[in-house]
């Protein structure tokens, strides 16, 4: 069985109460290791992960994220999550215990105990059935399923809280995934995004010093903080607030060097935000849904 009154069918749209034939289209919703899998094509996303693997970009599919929060960028981690608090503290209604939360491209799953302080139910998504194997360890998530963002198999105004954390960047057709996540949040109710500030002349400056870095990424798309507000507007959002964060040298390699150690970090924040503010490496956008 599925959680009632949250999923739909892929392919038709229908409401979806358990795994098997959609009642209304026939389409057949199957799971593996007991995770859902609420995708059109599920042959057409292997084959798309399968090809990036080839290219050399295995690790953006394969590699732990656990690491991340011992590795060189922990503190920047640290700051993001920080601000992130803040913004829910502020912008989200309700009482915590009272919330629904999502977390749209979850990864490894890293993120849910944290995001299950601010919710009381708390669902998690990505396509990647490698990481969403070690998401469904952890139990704070009452649902963990397989979900393609531009075609988003739950119903219309659903959750209060939506975390869509550095995955934008990925996605092609980032319009299309934007309106589907607006669909899916509830009026009054709080996106947090996260976007790589990559389109500013310090990181695009970084690309240029060592390409191989562009080679490896998975980056699909490029922003500004004028240009992801000018997309998230066209998609049905209004703003509540933009937030440049992490600074440091435009350099891949020197960057991850240096801001390992955290008085280089903190202080390359201070500098940043004073001297260069618009050359943050990472963007967050609160944001709400726009009347109709």
């Amino acid at each position: 069985m599925l959680p009632a009154g949250i999923f739909r069918c892929p392919d038709c749209g229908a409401p979806l109460a358990a795994l098997g034939p959609c009642g209304s289209c026939g389409f057949s919703v199957s799971e593996a290791a007991g995770i859902p899998l609420l995708v059109r094509d599920r042959a057409a996303i292997d084959r798309t992960i399968e090809a990036a693997k080839l290219a050399d970009r295995a690790a953006w599919y394969e590699a732990p994220q656990d690491a991340q929060w011992t590795g060189p960028y922990r503190h920047h981690l640290r700051k993001r999550r920080a601000y992130v608090d803040g913004v829910i503290a502020r912008f989200a209604a309700g009482a915590p215990e009272q919330r629904r939360a999502l977390d749209i491209g979850c990864g490894d799953g890293t993120h849910l105990p944290w995001l299950r302080t601010h919710a009381g139910e708390v669902f998690a998504s990505d396509y990647n059935i490698t990481r969403l194997m070690r998401a469904r360890r952890f139990e704070e998530a009452r649902c963990v399923f397989m979900a393609d963002v531009t075609n988003y198999p739950t119903n219309d105004d659903l959750f209060d809280v939506i975390f869509f954390n550095h995955v934008l960047e990925h996605i092609a057709d980032d319009l299309t995934a934007l309106r589907e996540v607006r669909r899916i949040l509830k009026p009054g109710g709080l996106l947090i995004l996260g976007v790589p500030n990559e389109a500013e002349w310090f990181w695009q400056l970084a690309y240029r010093l060592e390409p191989r870095f562009r080679r490896t990424s998975d980056h699909v798309q490029f922003y500004t903080a004028e240009s992801i507000e000018a997309k998230c507007r066209d998609a049905g959002f209004m703003l509540r607030e933009t937030k440049h964060i992490g600074y440091g040298p435009p350099h891949w390699t020197l960057d991850a060097l240096v801001r390992r150690f955290k008085t280089v970090d903190d202080a390359l924040e201070a500098i940043g935000t004073r001297l260069f503010p618009r050359q943050a490496s990472s963007l967050y956008l609160a944001l709400g849904k726009a009347p109709s």
